[in-house]
Protein backbone atom coordinates (compact mmCIF):
# COMPACT_ATOMS: atom_id res chain seq x y z
CA UNK A 1 0.00 0.00 0.00
CA UNK A 2 1.29 3.22 -0.75
CA UNK A 3 1.53 5.79 2.12
CA UNK A 4 1.35 9.52 1.98
CA UNK A 5 4.40 11.39 2.87
CA UNK A 6 3.84 14.35 5.54
CA UNK A 7 5.40 16.84 6.75
CA UNK A 8 3.80 18.96 9.52
CA UNK A 9 4.87 22.88 9.89
CA UNK A 10 3.89 24.91 12.61
CA UNK A 11 4.19 22.73 16.12
CA UNK A 12 1.89 24.10 18.79
CA UNK A 13 -1.19 23.00 20.14
CA UNK A 14 -2.57 22.25 16.81
CA UNK A 15 0.42 21.00 14.91
CA UNK A 16 1.45 18.93 17.65
CA UNK A 17 -1.65 17.40 17.38
CA UNK A 18 -1.87 16.81 14.06
CA UNK A 19 1.48 15.24 14.17
CA UNK A 20 0.60 12.67 16.76
CA UNK A 21 -2.73 11.89 14.96
CA UNK A 22 -0.53 11.26 11.46
CA UNK A 23 1.52 8.76 13.09
CA UNK A 24 -0.68 7.26 15.39
CA UNK A 25 -3.76 6.54 13.69
CA UNK A 26 -3.74 6.98 9.75
CA UNK A 27 -2.13 4.00 7.61
CA UNK A 28 -2.47 5.45 4.42
CA UNK A 29 0.30 8.37 5.69
CA UNK A 30 3.32 8.64 7.77
CA UNK A 31 4.73 11.08 8.90
CA UNK A 32 8.61 12.15 7.20
CA UNK A 33 9.04 15.39 8.79
CA UNK A 34 8.66 18.20 11.19
CA UNK A 35 9.23 21.99 10.79
CA UNK A 36 8.99 24.95 13.44
CA UNK A 37 11.08 28.48 13.76
CA UNK A 38 11.64 27.54 17.05
CA UNK A 39 14.11 25.17 16.20
CA UNK A 40 14.27 23.86 19.90
CA UNK A 41 10.54 22.75 19.80
CA UNK A 42 11.05 21.15 16.29
CA UNK A 43 13.53 18.99 18.02
CA UNK A 44 12.09 18.04 20.99
CA UNK A 45 8.46 17.10 19.15
CA UNK A 46 10.56 14.98 16.84
CA UNK A 47 12.13 13.44 19.55
CA UNK A 48 8.82 12.71 21.40
CA UNK A 49 7.29 10.94 18.09
CA UNK A 50 10.21 9.65 16.62
CA UNK A 51 9.82 11.65 13.37
CA UNK A 52 12.91 11.17 10.96
CA UNK A 53 13.48 14.28 10.49
CA UNK A 54 12.80 17.98 11.67
CA UNK A 55 13.85 21.67 10.52
CA UNK A 56 13.53 24.99 11.49
CA UNK A 57 12.05 26.64 8.19
CA UNK A 58 9.37 25.59 5.57
CA UNK A 59 11.87 25.94 2.74
CA UNK A 60 14.20 23.31 4.31
CA UNK A 61 11.11 20.99 4.88
CA UNK A 62 10.04 21.09 1.09
CA UNK A 63 13.48 20.20 -0.16
CA UNK A 64 13.06 17.08 1.47
CA UNK A 65 11.75 14.64 -1.51
CA UNK A 66 9.88 12.19 1.21
CA UNK A 67 7.76 14.87 1.86
CA UNK A 68 4.30 14.27 -0.99
CA UNK A 69 2.17 16.15 1.48
CA UNK A 70 2.64 19.43 3.82
CA UNK A 71 0.10 20.29 6.80
CA UNK A 72 0.17 23.63 7.38
CA UNK A 73 -0.72 24.84 11.56
CA UNK A 74 1.41 27.86 11.72
CA UNK A 75 -0.02 31.00 13.18
CA UNK A 76 -3.06 32.53 10.77
CA UNK A 77 -1.32 35.39 9.64
CA UNK A 78 1.25 33.37 7.97
CA UNK A 79 -0.79 30.74 5.96
CA UNK A 80 -0.19 32.66 2.46
CA UNK A 81 2.94 32.20 2.50
CA UNK A 82 3.42 28.83 3.47
CA UNK A 83 1.05 27.86 1.44
CA UNK A 84 2.45 29.44 -1.68
CA UNK A 85 5.82 27.81 -0.69
CA UNK A 86 4.68 24.15 -0.15
CA UNK A 87 2.54 24.28 -3.46
CA UNK A 88 5.56 26.09 -5.37
CA UNK A 89 7.44 22.80 -4.18
CA UNK A 90 4.81 21.13 -5.96
CA UNK A 91 3.63 19.64 -2.47
CA UNK A 92 -0.26 18.80 -1.65
CA UNK A 93 -1.47 20.80 1.47
CA UNK A 94 -3.91 20.66 4.35
CA UNK A 95 -3.82 24.24 5.61
CA UNK A 96 -5.38 24.65 8.71
CA UNK A 97 -8.06 27.28 9.04
CA UNK A 98 -8.34 30.14 8.02
CA UNK A 99 -6.38 29.71 4.82
CA UNK A 100 -5.44 33.31 5.03
CA UNK A 101 -6.64 36.65 6.59
CA UNK A 102 -7.92 38.47 3.41
CA UNK A 103 -9.63 37.52 0.51
CA UNK A 104 -6.92 38.45 -2.06
CA UNK A 105 -4.70 35.75 0.19
CA UNK A 106 -7.07 33.11 -0.29
CA UNK A 107 -7.26 33.98 -3.53
CA UNK A 108 -3.28 33.81 -4.35
CA UNK A 109 -3.19 30.58 -2.52
CA UNK A 110 -6.15 29.09 -4.77
CA UNK A 111 -4.83 30.15 -7.80
CA UNK A 112 -1.08 29.30 -7.32
CA UNK A 113 -2.39 25.40 -5.72
CA UNK A 114 -4.50 25.25 -9.47
CA UNK A 115 -1.25 26.44 -11.27
CA UNK A 116 0.91 23.87 -9.70
CA UNK A 117 -2.11 20.58 -10.14
CA UNK A 118 -1.29 20.14 -6.06
CA UNK A 119 -4.45 19.55 -4.29
CA UNK A 120 -5.71 22.48 -1.22
CA UNK A 121 -7.71 21.79 1.56
CA UNK A 122 -8.98 23.89 4.65
CA UNK A 123 -8.77 22.44 8.06
CA UNK A 124 -12.73 23.04 8.69
CA UNK A 125 -12.64 19.46 10.60
CA UNK A 126 -16.42 19.62 11.67
CA UNK A 127 -17.01 18.86 8.11
CA UNK A 128 -15.35 15.97 9.21
CA UNK A 129 -17.34 14.94 12.51
CA UNK A 130 -19.38 12.04 12.57
CA UNK A 131 -22.81 14.29 13.93
CA UNK A 132 -22.47 16.63 11.85
CA UNK A 133 -21.85 14.87 8.41
CA UNK A 134 -25.07 13.02 9.45
CA UNK A 135 -26.80 16.04 10.12
CA UNK A 136 -25.89 17.66 7.00
CA UNK A 137 -27.15 13.64 4.84
CA UNK A 138 -30.35 13.98 6.59
CA UNK A 139 -30.86 17.45 5.45
CA UNK A 140 -29.89 16.78 1.76
CA UNK A 141 -32.42 13.58 1.72
CA UNK A 142 -34.77 16.38 2.53
CA UNK A 143 -35.86 14.58 6.29
CA UNK A 144 -36.57 17.63 7.27
CA UNK A 145 -37.99 19.30 4.28
CA UNK A 146 -36.97 22.92 3.35
CA UNK A 147 -34.09 24.73 5.85
CA UNK A 148 -35.43 27.55 7.70
CA UNK A 149 -33.48 28.61 10.69
CA UNK A 150 -30.31 27.78 11.41
CA UNK A 151 -28.33 28.58 15.07
CA UNK A 152 -24.68 27.66 15.93
CA UNK A 153 -22.74 28.44 18.87
CA UNK A 154 -19.50 28.15 19.72
CA UNK A 155 -18.13 28.65 23.37
CA UNK A 156 -14.67 28.43 24.33
CA UNK A 157 -13.57 27.37 28.23
CA UNK A 158 -10.90 30.52 28.48
CA UNK A 159 -10.02 32.74 25.91
CA UNK A 160 -6.61 32.75 24.58
CA UNK A 161 -3.22 35.93 25.09
CA UNK A 162 -4.45 39.11 23.87
CA UNK A 163 -1.61 38.94 21.55
CA UNK A 164 -3.22 35.94 19.63
CA UNK A 165 -6.89 37.99 19.20
CA UNK A 166 -4.97 40.47 17.66
CA UNK A 167 -7.20 40.45 14.04
CA UNK A 168 -4.02 41.57 12.39
CA UNK A 169 -2.57 37.93 13.66
CA UNK A 170 -5.50 35.81 13.39
CA UNK A 171 -8.20 37.76 12.42
CA UNK A 172 -10.11 38.28 15.21
CA UNK A 173 -13.23 36.76 16.83
CA UNK A 174 -15.26 36.44 13.80
CA UNK A 175 -13.13 34.65 11.50
CA UNK A 176 -10.66 32.96 14.60
CA UNK A 177 -13.69 31.35 16.14
CA UNK A 178 -16.58 32.40 13.50
CA UNK A 179 -15.31 30.58 10.04
CA UNK A 180 -16.27 27.27 11.65
CA UNK A 181 -20.13 28.29 12.12
CA UNK A 182 -20.17 30.23 8.89
CA UNK A 183 -18.78 27.65 6.72
CA UNK A 184 -21.72 25.14 8.41
CA UNK A 185 -24.28 27.69 7.64
CA UNK A 186 -23.24 27.26 4.13
CA UNK A 187 -22.89 23.78 3.89
CA UNK A 188 -25.93 22.84 6.08
CA UNK A 189 -28.58 24.93 4.76
CA UNK A 190 -27.22 24.48 0.87
CA UNK A 191 -26.97 28.41 0.33
CA UNK A 192 -25.38 31.36 0.51
CA UNK A 193 -25.54 33.86 3.29
CA UNK A 194 -26.36 37.20 1.58
CA UNK A 195 -26.29 39.81 4.63
CA UNK A 196 -24.98 39.87 8.34
CA UNK A 197 -25.87 42.30 11.23
CA UNK A 198 -23.10 41.35 14.05
CA UNK A 199 -22.90 42.72 17.48
CA UNK A 200 -19.56 41.85 19.62
CA UNK A 201 -18.64 42.85 23.55
CA UNK A 202 -15.49 43.02 25.33
CA UNK A 203 -17.61 43.12 28.95
CA UNK A 204 -16.42 39.56 30.06
CA UNK A 205 -12.81 40.18 29.29
CA UNK A 206 -12.04 43.92 28.59
CA UNK A 207 -8.55 43.50 27.55
CA UNK A 208 -8.93 42.07 23.95
CA UNK A 209 -10.80 45.75 23.52
CA UNK A 210 -7.25 46.70 23.73
CA UNK A 211 -6.16 44.61 20.20
CA UNK A 212 -9.52 45.54 19.03
CA UNK A 213 -10.80 42.12 19.32
CA UNK A 214 -14.27 40.87 21.06
CA UNK A 215 -14.44 38.41 23.84
CA UNK A 216 -18.49 37.50 22.80
CA UNK A 217 -20.12 38.09 19.73
CA UNK A 218 -23.87 37.47 17.74
CA UNK A 219 -24.16 37.51 14.37
CA UNK A 220 -27.60 37.61 12.58
CA UNK A 221 -28.01 35.48 9.52
CA UNK A 222 -29.76 35.98 6.40
CA UNK A 223 -29.59 33.37 3.80
CA UNK A 224 -30.23 34.59 -0.30
CA UNK A 225 -32.71 32.22 -0.46
CA UNK A 226 -34.91 33.80 2.58
CA UNK A 227 -33.86 31.34 5.48
CA UNK A 228 -32.44 33.27 8.74
CA UNK A 229 -29.89 32.27 11.40
CA UNK A 230 -27.98 33.18 14.54
CA UNK A 231 -24.42 32.85 15.57
CA UNK A 232 -23.14 33.28 19.10
CA UNK A 233 -19.68 33.07 19.85
CA UNK A 234 -17.53 33.31 23.39
CA UNK A 235 -14.00 32.86 23.73
CA UNK A 236 -14.50 32.04 27.74
CA UNK A 237 -17.25 29.98 29.31
CA UNK A 238 -16.40 28.64 32.41
CA UNK A 239 -17.88 25.46 32.62
CA UNK A 240 -15.69 24.05 29.17
CA UNK A 241 -16.04 23.70 25.61
CA UNK A 242 -19.47 23.83 24.35
CA UNK A 243 -20.23 23.64 20.70
CA UNK A 244 -24.17 23.11 19.47
CA UNK A 245 -25.60 23.80 16.51
CA UNK A 246 -29.70 23.13 15.52
CA UNK A 247 -30.97 23.46 11.73
CA UNK A 248 -35.14 23.98 11.65
CA UNK A 249 -36.57 22.61 8.81
CA UNK A 250 -40.50 22.99 7.87
CA UNK A 251 -40.48 19.16 8.91
CA UNK A 252 -38.13 18.30 10.97
CA UNK A 253 -34.81 19.33 12.74
CA UNK A 254 -31.55 18.08 13.13
CA UNK A 255 -29.59 18.79 16.47
CA UNK A 256 -25.63 18.30 16.80
CA UNK A 257 -24.42 19.51 20.30
CA UNK A 258 -24.21 18.64 23.93
CA UNK A 259 -28.29 17.35 24.33
CA UNK A 260 -27.87 15.17 27.53
CA UNK A 261 -26.30 11.82 26.86
CA UNK A 262 -25.13 12.89 23.54
CA UNK A 263 -23.61 14.75 20.81
CA UNK A 264 -26.32 14.74 18.28
CA UNK A 265 -30.27 13.98 18.00
CA UNK A 266 -32.87 14.14 15.27
CA UNK A 267 -36.07 15.55 15.55
CA UNK A 268 -38.95 15.59 13.66
CA UNK A 269 -42.99 14.38 14.13
CA UNK A 270 -43.12 12.20 17.13
CA UNK A 271 -40.01 13.15 19.19
CA UNK A 272 -36.71 13.37 19.10
CA UNK A 273 -33.92 10.22 18.31
CA UNK A 274 -30.50 10.45 19.87
CA UNK A 275 -26.98 9.14 18.52
CA UNK A 276 -25.78 7.79 21.15
CA UNK A 277 -21.60 8.30 21.34
CA UNK A 278 -19.05 7.40 24.12
CA UNK A 279 -18.71 10.56 26.34
CA UNK A 280 -15.02 9.50 26.94
CA UNK A 281 -13.96 10.63 23.47
CA UNK A 282 -12.17 14.27 23.41
CA UNK A 283 -15.27 16.25 21.13
CA UNK A 284 -13.66 16.64 17.56
CA UNK A 285 -11.05 14.25 18.55
CA UNK A 286 -12.23 11.95 15.60
CA UNK A 287 -13.28 14.76 13.39
CA UNK A 288 -9.13 16.38 13.37
CA UNK A 289 -8.01 12.57 12.27
CA UNK A 290 -10.88 11.83 9.95
CA UNK A 291 -9.97 14.97 8.32
CA UNK A 292 -6.53 14.03 7.66
CA UNK A 293 -7.67 10.80 6.37
CA UNK A 294 -9.68 12.06 4.13
CA UNK A 295 -7.08 14.13 2.60
CA UNK A 296 -4.66 11.61 2.11
CA UNK A 297 -7.55 9.59 0.53
CA UNK A 298 -7.91 12.20 -1.86
CA UNK A 299 -4.59 12.87 -3.05
CA UNK A 300 -4.29 8.73 -3.15
CA UNK A 301 -6.78 8.37 -5.64
CA UNK A 302 -6.67 11.53 -6.98
CA UNK A 303 -10.11 13.17 -6.09
CA UNK A 304 -11.08 16.75 -5.23
CA UNK A 305 -10.56 17.77 -1.41
CA UNK A 306 -13.44 18.64 0.93
CA UNK A 307 -13.59 21.38 2.02
CA UNK A 308 -11.58 23.31 -0.53
CA UNK A 309 -10.07 26.74 -1.21
CA UNK A 310 -12.60 28.54 -2.81
CA UNK A 311 -15.38 26.98 0.74
CA UNK A 312 -12.87 28.67 2.79
CA UNK A 313 -13.07 31.83 1.09
CA UNK A 314 -16.75 32.15 1.27
CA UNK A 315 -17.26 31.55 4.97
CA UNK A 316 -13.82 33.95 4.85
CA UNK A 317 -16.52 36.46 3.55
CA UNK A 318 -18.99 35.90 5.41
CA UNK A 319 -16.80 36.61 8.65
CA UNK A 320 -15.17 39.50 7.06
CA UNK A 321 -18.62 40.93 6.85
CA UNK A 322 -19.09 40.57 9.55
CA UNK A 323 -16.05 42.12 11.56
CA UNK A 324 -17.27 45.25 9.58
CA UNK A 325 -20.72 44.91 10.53
CA UNK A 326 -19.30 45.21 14.19
CA UNK A 327 -17.40 48.22 13.62
CA UNK A 328 -19.62 50.08 11.60
CA UNK A 329 -22.65 49.33 13.88
CA UNK A 330 -25.19 47.80 10.44
CA UNK A 331 -26.39 44.89 8.78
CA UNK A 332 -23.25 44.66 5.64
CA UNK A 333 -23.81 42.54 2.38
CA UNK A 334 -21.64 39.84 1.84
CA UNK A 335 -19.66 39.71 -1.44
CA UNK A 336 -19.84 37.02 -3.74
CA UNK A 337 -17.67 36.11 -6.50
Amino acid sequence: MRRLGIGVVGLGRMGGMHARYIEGGIPEARLVALADADGDRARLVAGELDAPRFYASMEELVANPAVDAVLIATPSVRHPDDVLAAVAAGRHVLCEKPLALTVDGCRSAIAAAAGAGVRLQVGLMRRHDADYRRAHTRLRAGECGRPVLFRSLQFDPEPPPPAFCDPAVSGGIFVDMGIHEFDLARWLVDDEVAEVHAYGSTAGVPELARVGDYDSAVVVLRFAGGATGAVELARTAVYGEDVRTEVLGTSGTVFVGRLPLTHGAFGRTGGVVSDTIDPSILRFASAYAEQVRAFVRAVLEGRPVEPDGEASLAALRIALAASRSAAEGRPVSVPRG
